[in-house]
């Protein structure tokens, strides 16, 4: 379920260069929450993983095949990837 406070706050993101830097600096999720909640915005770094998986599960088969061969799809704020420890 869509948080509005998420929405909100990524649209804010996108618009704006420096805070997009801001973002882009955080080392986690929860930094990513953080740097919301100073600004205003109430969600959690749980928040940001269900609309990333829920933004997934929207993705046609083609862009779906694209992000899985490490291609950046257009709107998307971050990408995931994975870390074998």
């Amino acid at each position: 379920m869509a948080n509005p406070q998420l929405e909100a706050f990524l649209q804010r993101v996108k618009g704006d260069a420096e805070l997009l830097s801001r973002f882009s600096a955080c080392p986690h999720l929860n930094a990513i929450a953080q740097l919301g909640s100073d600004l205003g915005y109430m969600f959690t770094g749980v928040d940001l993983v269900t609309h990333q998986a829920e933004a997934t599960l929207r993705l046609s088969q083609a862009d779906l095949e694209a992000a899985a061969a490490g291609v950046e799809l257009e709107g998307h704020l971050w990408l995931m990837k994975i870390v074998w420890v």
